[in-house]
Order: structure tokens, then C-alpha cells, then sequence
């Protein structure tokens, strides 16, 4: 009885090779996926709306309810209320058609006062009060055309 010849393989050096190759391939994936997500991640994390003190203040409460925002606005005169103990501030900052309350609990710029245009990043409260966790303050030209 005549054997019946078996198919043809390819020589053990050439399923090494593709096994090789396939696990490259895998791994390559694998790290594109994990450096896709961390890029996502990072961008969605440091995502911040900005927004000026009247669109804030336009807005349903829901709308930003719990996203970071950053508003820019001057100091209103005669609003800064500070907690020396507890490092709190309290003052309202204004533009040309809002004004909104602002509390900030930590070290305050040196140069931080009435009229001072500055940007607050924080959240905004149920109540309308803005809760800032970053304050910033502009510092006014020294140079001014006379």
C-alpha cells in the first residue's frame, strides 16, 4: 500500500519567524493602545473652560455643575472679605456686564486688591458662590504712555 504524501509545511525556521513577528505586532498594539489612553486621559484632566464672569452668571447652574472653569475678572472695591486664621477670602469680581462672589481659602498674591484684574480656576458652587482653588492676579503695567 502506497503512503499518501503528507502536505507541504514550511521548515520549523519560518513558524519562528511568523511567531515571532505576530507577538512584535501584539505588542506594538498594546503599547499604541496604552499611550492613546494616557494621552486622552491627560487632556481630559487638565480640560478647562473659560468663561467670563457674565457668561458664568448667564448660565443654569447645571451647566458647569461639575466641571473646572477659569473666570477672569477685576477685585470689586470694598468686597474683599479676609479670615486671617483660616487663610478665606471672600470678594465679588466684575466685568462690563456681570459681577459674581468668589471665596478662596489660601496664600493670596502680594499684589492682590481692589481693582486687580485676576483669574480664578475652581468650581461653581449650588448657591452661585464660585469656589476657587487657584487665584491668580494680573500685575498692572508699570509702563504707561503719557
Amino acid at each position: 500500500m502506497a503512503e499518501l504524501a503528507s502536505p507541504w509545511q514550511p521548515p520549523a525556521e519560518a513558524n519562528g519567524f511568523r511567531l515571532r513577528h505576530t507577538r512584535l505586532w501584539v505588542a506594538a498594539v498594546v503599547v499604541a493602545v496604552a499611550v492613546a489612553y494616557l494621552i486622552v486621559t491627560a487632556l481630559q484632566n487638565n480640560a478647562v473652560y473659560y468663561l467670563t464672569v457674565s457668561e458664568l452668571t448667564s448660565a443654569s447652574p447645571s451647566v458647569y455643575a461639575h466641571e473646572s472653569i477659569r473666570v477672569a475678572g477685576n477685585v470689586v472695591p470694598d468686597s474683599i472679605d479676609r479670615n486671617i486664621q483660616s487663610f478665606t477670602v471672600r470678594f465679588r469680581i466684575a466685568d462690563e456686564s456681570g459681577e459674581m462672589p468668589v471665596t478662596y481659602k489660601g496664600v493670596l498674591p502680594d499684589i492682590f486688591g481692589p481693582g486687580i484684574q485676576v483669574v480664578v480656576e475652581g468650581k461653581r458652587a449650588e448657591d452661585g458662590t464660585f469656589a476657587a482653588n487657584t487665584l491668580l492676579a494680573k500685575c498692572p503695567s508699570k509702563f504707561e504712555s503719557s
